[in-house]
This record gives C-alpha cells, sequence and structure tokens, in this order.
C-alpha cells in the first residue's frame, strides 16, 4: 500500500509538484537558526522515500548516522526526530510547553471537528479549560472510585468466562475476550449503557483507530488532500459522519428524556456533558468564555473512546506478552500476587 501509492504520486504527479514546489514561498526557518543534522531531502517529498515499511527502525539507523536530535523533512512537514532519553527529556520536560500542541491532521479535522476535544486541541487556554472539565466530571480520584463497581462486575465476568472454558478445555482467545471487556466496560463509563445493543458502535470505532494512525499522503502534503488518492477523506467522512450521527442521536434523547439510561449509582460522562450544554465551561473565567456546544461534545467524547479503548487493551497485551517472555519474572509476579493478595481477594 506503501509503495504503490508512492509510486502513483511519482509518476503522475510530479510535473504538478515541480512547478508547485519551485514556485512556492520560500518562508522555511525565519529564525534564521540551522536546522539539527539530518539526510538530504528531495523536492516535494522530502525525506518520506526513506521510511519505507518499518519507519522506527529507518529512524533509528538514521539516529546513529545524525545524532540524537535529527532533522527530516516529511514532505512538507519540518520533523525533529529524537532518539536518546537525554534529548527526549529536552523536549518533553525542559521545554515541553514549546511542543505540547498537537500537528494538523486530516483525520482530526474530521472527527474532532479540527481539535475541539482535549487530545488534539492546540496548547492554550481552551485546551486547559477542556482538560480542567473532563478532570472535574470524569477523570479525578473521586470519579474514578465512583466507576470501581463497574470494573469489578466486568473483570468478575472475565474471570468467570475463562474460568469455564478452562474447565471445559476450551481454547481462550484472550485479546477478544480483554477487548470486549474494555468496550462493555468503558461504554457503561462514558455512556451509561451498552452501545452496540442499540447502534453498529465497535465498528466505527475500529475505523476511526485504523484511520487515525494510517499513512496519510495529505497530512504531508496538503496540495494533494483535494485528490484523496488513497481514498481516506471518504473514509474519514462516512466514519466521523456515523459516530456524529450517533452522538447527535444520544444528545437528542437526552434533551427529550428518552434516554434509556441503565440505573446506576453514579452519572456517566455523556449525560454530565449534555447538562451542561449550551453552557459555558469554567463560569468562573470571565475573560475566556468558551460554551459547550453540541461539537464539544462529540469532539471530546471521540477522544474519550479513542483513548479508552485501544491503548487500554494495547497496553495490557503488550504486558501479558512482556511476561510470557520473561517466565522468572511473571513468576515472581505470581507470588507476590498471592502473598499479597491471595486467591481469593479481587486486586
Amino acid at each position: 500500500m506503501y509503495y504503490s501509492t508512492l509510486a502513483i504520486l511519482l509518476v503522475f504527479l510530479v510535473p504538478l509538484c515541480s512547478f508547485i514546489y519551485f514556485f512556492r514561498p520560500r518562508n522555511h526557518h525565519k529564525n534564521g537558526r540551522k536546522p539539527p543534522p539530518g539526510p538530504a531531502p528531495l523536492p516535494i517529498i522530502g525525506n518520506l522515500h526513506m521510511l519505507g515499511n518499518l519507519p522506527h527502525q529507518t529512524l533509528h539507523h538514521l539516529g546513529k548516522k545524525y545524532g540524537p536530535i535529527m532533522s527530516i523533512q516529511l514532505g512538507y512537514v519540518p520533523t525533529i526526530v529524537v532518539s536518546s532519553p537525554e534529548a527526549a527529556e529536552l523536549f518533553l520536560k525542559v521545554h515541553d510547553l514549546v511542543f505540547a500542541s498537537r500537528p494538523n491532521l486530516q483525520s482530526t479535522e474530521y472527527l474532532t471537528y479540527s481539535g475541539k476535544g482535549l487530545a488534539f486541541a492546540h496548547y492554550g487556554s481552551y485546551w486547559r479549560t477542556v482538560r480542567k472539565l473532563s478532570t472535574l466530571h470524569f477523570l479525578s480520584a473521586s470519579k474514578i472510585e465512583c466507576f470501581a463497581p463497574v470494573r469489578k462486575e466486568e473483570v468478575v465476568s472475565l474471570v468467570e468466562s475463562v474460568r469455564k472454558a478452562v474447565t471445559a478445555g476450551e481454547t481462550v482467545d484472550l485479546s477478544r475476550k480483554l477487548g470486549k471487556v474494555i468496550e462493555v466496560m468503558m461504554c457503561k463509563v462514558l455512556f451509561g449503557q451498552s452501545m452496540d445493543d442499540k447502534f453498529q458502535f465497535k465498528p466505527l470505532v475500529d475505523e476511526t483507530m485504523l484511520l487515525a494512525g494510517v499513512f496519510n499522503l495529505s497530512d504531508y502534503l496538503p496540495f494533494l488532500a483535494p485528490l484523496d488518492l488513497q481514498g481516506y477523506r471518504r473514509r474519514l467522512k462516512r466514519t466521523s459522519n456515523g459516530l456524529h450521527a450517533i452522538f447527535d442521536k444520544m444528545i437528542d434523547e437526552h434533551q427529550q428524556g428518552t434516554y434509556a439510561k441503565e440505573q446506576k449509582p453514579y452519572t456517566d460522562f455523556f449525560h454530565v456533558l449534555v447538562s451542561l450544554l449550551d453552557t459555558p465551561m469554567n463560569p468562573n473565567d470571565e475573560e475566556q468564555q468558551y460554551i459547550i456546544g453540541r461539537e464539544n461534545i462529540k469532539a471530546i467524547m471521540v477522544d474519550m473512546v479513542a483513548a479508552s479503548f485501544d491503548t487500554t487493551l494495547t497496553a495490557i497485551e503488550w504486558t501479558l506478552a512482556e511476561l510470557l517472555r520473561h517466565p522468572p519474572v511473571m513468576a515472581a509476579l505470581q507470588q507476590e500476587l498471592e502473598r499479597t493478595v491471595g486467591r481469593h481477594r479481587m486486586v
């Protein structure tokens, strides 16, 4: 897929690209500072041709040649690659505010209304306001503790299903079971109900995660966006329209009082946001009065879903994989759990 797309780009668009390249404004490095060392870029595509199918390995090898702080040109996007803990600390801790914002991507343009949520909002007063809102109503220690019954219920269900499968001598696809548990758990926490019982929600989430992580030429060569060479824009439109239609329907049901929320001893995050619709995000801030609109709610929920579904499962899978690769560590962990928790209590 990667090489076929690049071949189409090189064969059919070289004349157009060359024209745009030679007549575009020359405004790089306005401050006159020399960028870090790096491989020489080609016209138009920069260093995109060097990445290949395993870009992390390519960047690792280039970092050995050019140093722990290296510059490359990804199409029209100047990029700094950091490949050592010391250099990473400079970017993520010492000068973190300088690099706090996320890049503008086609996926966030469609899925989160150009960053009206939390994860892809530009660093500034709006991001701080949304973070405070999310922490207050969803991510604080007290709120997380309120959701403990949900977590306990689903974990008990998982353990019981695995026990039955093992007793029956069946093969257990742990990744699939964990994925389902996380899906049900987070839907109850975020929306107060299981979403797939009413909507075809999980396929849209899977497509969202896929499109958010693909190599999209339009992000690096913006003038190609109208051509949609890879078809990603069409898929982004279809997926975002599907997600936003579900959220719009749920908002309407909330406002009309017909939302079928399960009776639980907590208030789901979606219900909280809808109850704040058309009100200031931070009533105490008289200078920056950001109003919670439908687009804000939908963008925040897309962020929450993306951050809780796939990433949680990936972290658990990698943890289990590393334990399987290191049996002594797994044995030590099992002994510690048995000694500290025992076999009849839940962690």
